[in-house]
């Protein structure tokens, strides 16, 4: 029975690869294809990104929604990721075959990335819900944090081997051809991928959340402490962590004068996360994921600042960027289960299970900070007078660095502060998801809105302390005083 829920959590988990190979492609490689290949300037890119930051916010509450209602339809995530995986491939291919379509027209090119990122929410928001059924444990949940970043992580060799070179090529020598071959080649991994994901992980939904699908919805509780954490969580998450990574085709081109250089330090950055991927996830069964994601933070951002010190000697830069990725499988990891949990918290404080709604709240703020980072990127380089293929002027070269280097070293402090307040550790989720269960099975009626507690409920309930409420009053006063619920500290 272990190792077929093992077997469930790897299969879950693999969707990751798919993902990260279409989304994270673009990530790193969009801003430079509509300044060096497509000739765009830095802030007419940097408002087409702007763009992407809008459909965002309504993208992925829409795909919320949709997933809801087919929920209630009887149609599960695994059924949504299966359908959607096709359409949003041929968005895929569709965005990097319009150079050699020749169509350079601003609304193409703001259709193209609209279609693209609205297709992706139809799985995404589906995919990443699914973690909340496939294991209820907290540190199961961790290890199914690791196995998603093994295979993003297996996804950016990819991205830094064959998609990377391939833009700075186009950007060169205008081999349009072969890009667009690529985003078909990898548009079909993606879709084969997120089938075979959502035929092998299982039904892996518990009793509690088969009983409480109903109860889902989008309008979560953003006053709770820990919908608030979670929140910056993901700013920091989506706007500052991958800033490094977005700006390295700008910086070992125009800082370091390596662009050759490039693809190597993306290899050393993969590497690096699959170090700490085993590590990481290994540590998970011994120490809270709000305590390893700081730690994870703090190593990340060593490593940027050793970056930004070895700066003339370029060779020494491949070791620096190998300790940034170390550190990132961390960031990029465990935020995941961190909201699994969440979702438990919010249910227990609220009496009523946001599931879809949480993840898609997540999902909205990580995507429409990376694109608000992308925008600020492509205003700041065109206020400064970037002119893409052309040696830059000091302050350029100075903006880049601080970008690059600056943004996402000041997110992982921000971050480590904030861990500080989450306190939600593997023993106290134990403890939740026993009154979880136990509510579960008297029958209780779920308390609607921001209402804390129970209502109308009977029977013996555990606290925290692991003593026992034999009246419906001491399960109330349990509700509001138990220490389980306490994630995030107001």
């Amino acid at each position: 029975m272990q190792k077929l829920a093992e077997g469930r959590m790897i299969a879950y988990a693999s969707g990751n690869f798919g993902k990260a190979l279409v989304f994270g492609g673009a990530d790193i490689t969009m801003l430079f294809l509509l300044t060096d290949v497509l000739g765009l300037g830095g802030t007419m890119a940097g408002w087409l990104m702007l763009a992407a930051l809008c459909g965002d916010l309504v993208f992925d509450l829409v795909a919320a929604r949709l997933v809801i209602r087919l929920r209630h339809a009887g149609k599960g995530y695994r059924w949504m990721v299966a359908i959607a995986a096709t359409p949003c491939a041929l968005a895929f291919a569709l965005l990097y075959a319009i150079p050699a379509f020749g169509a350079r027209q601003l609304w193409v090119l703001a259709a193209a990335l609209l279609v693209f990122r609205g297709a992706y929410a139809v799985v995404d928001v589906p995919h990443n819900a699914l973690m909340a059924q496939v294991t209820s444990d907290s540190r199961a949940r961790g290890r199914v944090s690791g196995y998603r970043l093994f295979f993003s992580t297996a996804s950016a060799l990819v991205v830094a081997t064959l998609l990377t070179p391939l833009v700075q090529r186009a950007g060169s020598n205008q081999a349009f051809d072969r890009l667009a071959l690529t985003g078909v080649a990898a548009g079909g991994l993606f879709a084969v991928t997120m089938i075979l994901c959502a035929w092998t992980s299982g039904s892996g939904a518990s009793r509690q959340a088969r009983q409480t699908a109903g109860q889902d919805g989008i309008r979560v509780p953003l006053r709770d402490p820990m919908v608030i954490g979670m929140g910056l969580l993901a700013l920091l998450t989506g706007f500052a962590a991958p800033a490094f990574g977005r700006m390295l085709l700008y910086t070992g081109r125009y800082i370091v004068d390596r662009p050759d250089l490039v693809p190597t330090l993306l290899m050393a950055l993969t590497v690096g996360q699959f170090t700490g991927v085993i590590l990481w996830t290994a540590l998970t069964g011994r120490f809270s994921k709000s305590v390893l994601l700081a730690m994870g933070h703090g190593v990340s951002a060593s490593g940027l600042a050793a970056f930004s010190f070895c700066l003339p000697w370029p060779i020494a830069l491949i070791a620096c960027a190998a300790i940034i990725g170390f550190g990132l499988a961390s960031v990029f990891m465990l935020p995941w289960g961190l909201l699994a949990d969440a979702v438990d918290v919010v249910e227990w404080r609220h009496g009523r299970r946001f599931e879809t709604g949480l993840f898609a709240y997540y999902l909205v703020i990580v995507k429409a900070s990376g694109a608000a980072s992308t925008s600020l990127i492509g205003w700041t380089l065109g206020w400064l007078g970037y002119v893409p293929g052309q040696p830059q002027a000091i302050p350029v070269q100075a903006g880049m660095i601080g970008l690059g280097i600056g943004i996402p070293l000041l997110g992982s402090l921000v971050a480590i502060l904030l861990m500080r307040r989450f306190d939600l550790g593997h023993a106290r989720h134990g403890r939740l998801l026993v009154l979880l269960d136990r509510r579960c099975q008297s029958g209780a009626d779920p308390v609607s809105g921001l209402k804390r507690g129970l209502v109308k409920s009977s029977g013996a309930g555990v606290t925290s302390a692991g003593g026992w409420a034999l009246s419906a009053q001491a399960r109330q006063s349990m509700s509001r005083s138990m220490d389980a619920p306490a994630a995030v500290r107001s």
